[in-house]
């Protein structure tokens, strides 16, 4: 059976930014793996949501081929499912950031921490918040994490507001909910607010958590030997994209006739991967880069032969877009190059018809600091196409296959071939 290798790299798309000659840093990065595979390849150009700029969750349902309007019912469903919380219907499901605040006003929503001290405040939070229902908290990867409160004696909404700035919901049906990112946001601490009639009491559920946990964390260990080393305290919680459906997604398998697998180490991405049937191959998410790639480069090697289809995840594109550090995004598309796309080139039996797809969930601009709604560069390889130009941004605007123009229709495309 011919092999896919399904590849989505975190905010891949950008700005054209001047120190890089108007370019992307895709379009600057020097990438002469993808440069091999040209002969046998077509690029699209999709749109994700349209006008809006999608979160990460959104993105990769559209690439695997689920419509975000139909299928999402908020962010944090997939999040703690990731965690290994099992949210059941009826929870509420929530993301969580530690986040740093100084009277009022934002730091920061992101205080990145070694994976001993998240743990810690994982435990200090469940052992010493009280609400007057029961919750789970569980620590994520650096500053994330995510709660389910149960709905088992009194019903839950999802509709409610994020206090974490940048972040919005728009909702579609009773139970579709979209996350997406805000063109302006607030530096100024908010409160979670009911957003229709009903959800005032799950709105005070979340900001009693809030409260809480943020006060629990200020007088943890944590806190205060970051703040005797001079380091980001976290002394806040932000929480966001509150669920109280399961998504129920079809199985990949069963849509498609292939035996799946997820090489992805973000509880977000585990998260949809186990929801859509996949096998995930636990990889533990590594902060430095080059390490990472060459992680998954190797359980991707090991897998290839057992599985028909393989999804992978890379993070860490979209981490330095949020800083700005667009020399270091492109460096890191050439780790990408230089190490992943590497080994499926030799993993790929090209006569056969192996494919590979190599696209985003969304676009980051790093001089925003912010998701896009901008299209997403996405290469399709496999031995059926062929032409001769950089993959880049600017070249999938001149060069896309034109009956692909949405991010939801790449993988009925992909196996419309196979």
């Amino acid at each position: 059976m011919r092999k896919l290798v399904f590849i989505i790299v975190d905010g891949l798309g950008d700005s054209p930014i001047e120190l890089l000659n108007q370019k992307t840093p895709l379009d600057y990065a020097y990438t002469p793996n993808i440069s091999a595979l040209l002969s046998n390849s077509a690029f699209f150009y999709p749109s994700v949501l349209g006008k809006l700029a999608p979160e990460s969750d959104l993105g990769v349902l559209a690439n695997l081929g689920y419509d975000p309007y139909k299928f999402s019912t908020g962010r944090g469903w997939f999040e703690c499912l990731g965690l290994g919380l099992s949210p059941n219907e009826g929870d509420l499901s929530l993301r969580v950031n530690f986040g740093e605040v100084t009277n009022g006003k934002i730091n920061t929503v992101r205080v990145n921490m070694r994976p001993e001290e998240i743990k810690q405040l994982e435990t200090e939070i469940n052992e010493n918040v009280k609400l007057s229902v029961p919750f789970l908290f569980k620590a994520g990867v650096s500053y994330r994490g995510g709660l389910v409160i149960s709905g088992e004696t009194k019903k839950l909404s999802h509709f409610i507001s994020n206090n974490q700035p940048g972040y919005d919901v728009k909702f579609y049906s009773k139970r579709n909910k979209i996350g997406i990112a805000s063109k302006t946001s607030s530096d100024r601490v908010v409160r979670v607010r009911a957003l229709r009639k009903g959800a005032a009491y799950t709105a005070r559920l979340a900001n009693e958590f809030v409260a809480k946990a943020s006060a629990i964390v200020k007088k943890s260990e944590v806190y205060s030997k970051r703040k005797l080393s001079g380091l980001p305290v976290p002394n806040f919680v932000f929480c966001r994209d509150g669920a109280v459906y399961d998504p129920s997604l079809p199985s990949l398998e069963e849509t498609y006739g292939r035996k799946w697998a997820a090489i992805v180490g973000m509880p977000l991405e585990i998260g949809i991967a186990r929801s859509a049937g996949m096998k995930v191959l636990n990889v533990e998410e590594l902060a430095d880069a080059e390490a990472d790639l060459r992680l998954k480069a190797e359980v991707l090697k090991s897998a290839f032969k057992s599985f028909d289809a393989i999804y992978m995840h890379i993070k860490h594109t979209d981490a330095v877009s949020h800083l700005g550090k667009y020399t270091e995004k492109y460096h890191i598309i050439e780790l990408i190059d230089k190490i992943l796309v590497a080994e499926v080139r030799n993993l790929m039996d090209k006569e056969a018809g192996d494919t590979m797809v190599l696209s985003a969930d969304h676009c980051t601009s790093s001089l925003l600091k912010r998701h896009t709604n901008d299209r997403i560069p996405v290469l399709l390889v496999n031995k059926e196409f062929g032409i001769n130009h950089k993959f880049s941004e600017e070249e999938c605007r001149k060069h896309a296959k034109r009956n692909v123009d949405k991010a939801t229709e790449i993988m009925p495309f992909v196996f419309g071939m196979h």
